[in-house]
């Protein structure tokens, strides 16, 4: 045992540890992705079975404390009954679903970059009958910033990321009326 060089020993160690840590943290983060995947892609079969190809749906934002009616045909916006939202895109609940895949595949960052702000999180419920999304919850994950490079580009080299604000927000359909 006396040959064993103890420093060498210590850092087999640390980065055995280190190692195993990344493997649980990768597998940990895999699991949830399958499991918000899976419901996801659950709802979208379920809304694409229905063929609904013309109806009007309202969404209320309660980040801005607004609200947009809007009636969809064949995927585009064909009248806007009400809106009163002035920096919101109209939205499709195809809109919505890509939003949500754009996010569970780490494809949506917050607004000073997923190196400063971490991906974004879209927590979504579904309507149970129709499959499509009833409420979405936006939030940053500024633990996986790590993840980035450029977040250890900005550690090492001691810049600063910029600070626009984010206020997580949240979508709701809060009626969704097919039309013959």
């Amino acid at each position: 045992m006396s040959n064993i060089n103890k420093p060498y020993l210590q850092w087999a160690i640390i980065i055995g540890l280190l190692f195993s840590g990344g493997i649980a943290i990768f597998t940990n983060r895999a699991l949830f992705i399958n499991s918000s995947t899976h419901e996801l892609t659950a709802a979208k079969k379920k809304w694409e079975a229905q063929n609904i190809k013309h109806y009007q749906a309202t969404f209320n934002y309660s980040s801005h404390n607004c609200q947009q009616e809007v009636e969809i045909k064949d995927d585009k916006i064909i009248a806007v009954k009400k809106n009163t939202c002035q920096t919101i895109p109209l939205h499709t609940i195809t809109n919505l679903f890509t939003e949500i895949e754009s996010a569970a595949n780490g494809e949506k960052c917050g607004p000073n970059g997923c190196a400063c702000d971490g991906p974004v999180r879209i927590d979504a419920n579904y309507d149970p009958k129709y499959g499509y999304p009833i409420q979405l919850d936006f939030k940053l994950k500024p633990e996986q910033r790590w993840q980035y490079f450029d977040y250890w580009k900005h550690q090492f080299s001691g810049s600063y990321c910029t600070l626009i604000g984010f206020l997580g927000h949240k979508v709701e359909v809060s009626r969704l009326t097919t039309i013959r």
